[in-house]
């Protein structure tokens, strides 16, 4: 054992019994009390396990709030005005969630031409109408070129919310609008229907081809028992970077006006 190092319990019992042995010669009696067994000298006393904590019942979940059928709300509108209230209403598009304004339409909704676009942009978002930016600019003047504005045309996206960023909105959130477009549709019943770049085109043509095949040729629309030929065209906000390409948006115009012409 070295000097740091404290005495073993053996080593004091040992001296102990030698200091009584001195004390025994001298005369001196003294009784060693009896050593405590070896497991409470080695050994922590063992402690009782505490009493479990009885369970606690969680409390039930709240039901779930039904989702809004936007199929049985678009067609309980009964006209136009309606149609918006509904569309103000409906909460199961989450693009609401992050959107300012409901942009639903502007112009005339007994016009012969229906524009449909793809979704509000900043500027929709913060005025609550669509097309009213820098491409909604670009698209009155490609209207008034054939003798179109706001009392001939009726004006309106396939969603009605601002996608976050100015992304083009999801296929799902199309589908989900996609009733209340329809009814729209059905409502207003345009004879002509100008699709208004890609989104809309595949949306409401139901194809994945894309606007470049697409564009200039017409098709048909159907949409609760209303049908009217339809006519893509390419996006203002892409002839606004690409204006090489406004030839050929002046074609579809010219093809456009033909047709209306020719149902007056």
């Amino acid at each position: 054992m070295t000097p740091d190092q404290p005495p073993s319990q053996a080593d004091a019992l040992s001296a102990l019994k030698s200091l009584v042995g001195w004390w025994d010669d001298v005369g001196i009696a003294v009784d060693i009390p009896p050593a405590p067994p070896a497991a409470l000298r080695t050994s922590a006393p063992e402690r009782k396990a505490a009493p479990a904590a009885p369970a606690v019942k969680s409390a039930p979940a709240a039901p779930e709030k039904p989702a809004q059928d936007a199929s049985a709300m678009a067609s309980a509108a009964t006209d136009v005005a309606a149609l918006k209230a509904a569309v103000e209403s409906f909460d199961g598009c989450d693009l609401k969630r992050t959107a300012r304004n409901t942009v639903f339409a502007r112009g005339n909704a007994g016009a012969p031409l229906m524009v449909i676009g793809e979704g509000p942009g900043q500027d929709e978002d913060r005025e609550g109408l669509p097309f009213v930016g820098r491409s909604g600019q670009l698209l009155d003047r490609m209207l008034a070129a054939i003798g179109l504005d706001e009392t001939s045309a009726y004006i309106t996206n396939v969603v009605f919310w601002r996608p976050p960023g100015n992304r083009k909105p999801s296929t799902e959130e199309i589908e989900i609008c996609r009733p209340f477009v329809e009814r729209h549709i059905a409502l207003a019943k345009p004879r002509l229907i100008l699709l208004v770049g890609g989104i809309s085109t595949q949306a409401m043509l139901k194809t994945p081809q894309g606007i470049m095949a697409l564009r200039g040729r017409w098709s048909q629309v159907t949409a609760g028992g209303h049908s009217a030929p339809a006519l893509p065209t390419f996006h203002p906000a892409f002839l606004l970077r690409r204006p090489q390409e406004k030839a050929k948006a002046w074609a579809d115009l010219l093809s456009l006006q033909e047709k209306l012409e020719e149902i007056s």
